[in-house]
């Protein structure tokens, strides 16, 4: 991969945006297609460069989770219409390198920017696990918490 394909955005690179351990341990093919990467860049533009820049005053902030191929997906035990695969949906921690905490991020989407879904990821009433956020034409603005009953997880709209 070459040129602007090689980049997603100004912080964020073609590998970090597609990198998995279990992909890797799988053996499988985490590739984007360029309407997926086109996608990608969206997000990455319009979610993560304001929050890094807004929210972490511009430091860096750890992608947990960014484009998942329908593979990876279904290994992960991610959902059937997840926005991952289509690169129109990431994952951030923000605990992770601490120059913000993830409940910072997660107001500052839910109060200044344009989101299809925003989800309070596990954690506790304080602070998230981390914040998932998803970008798309409809922008539903949904807002929910996730937790966690027995072996199913939940989903409420806050």
């Amino acid at each position: 991969m070459s040129g602007k394909l090689n980049i997603i955005s100004k912080h964020i690179s073609y590998a970090e945006a597609v990198k998995s351990q279990t992909a890797n341990r799988f053996g499988i093919e985490n590739i984007p297609t360029k309407k997926d990467i086109k996608n990608m860049k969206h997000i990455a533009k319009n979610i993560f460069e304001p929050v890094r820049r807004d929210v972490a005053n511009g430091k860096p902030l750890f992608i947990s989770s960014f484009f998942r191929s329908e593979s990876l997906n279904a290994i992960c035990g991610g959902s059937i219409t997840s926005q991952h695969c289509k690169g129109e949906a990431m994952d951030i921690d923000a605990d992770y390198f601490g120059n913000c905490r993830n409940r910072d991020v997660f107001e500052f989407i839910r109060d200044n920017l344009a989101f299809d879904q925003l989800v309070w990821e596990f954690g506790d009433d304080k602070n998230p696990a981390w914040v998932h956020v998803s970008l798309s034409k409809k922008n539903r603005r949904e807002v929910l918490k996730s937790i966690r009953k027995g072996s199913k997880i939940q989903y409420y709209k806050i």
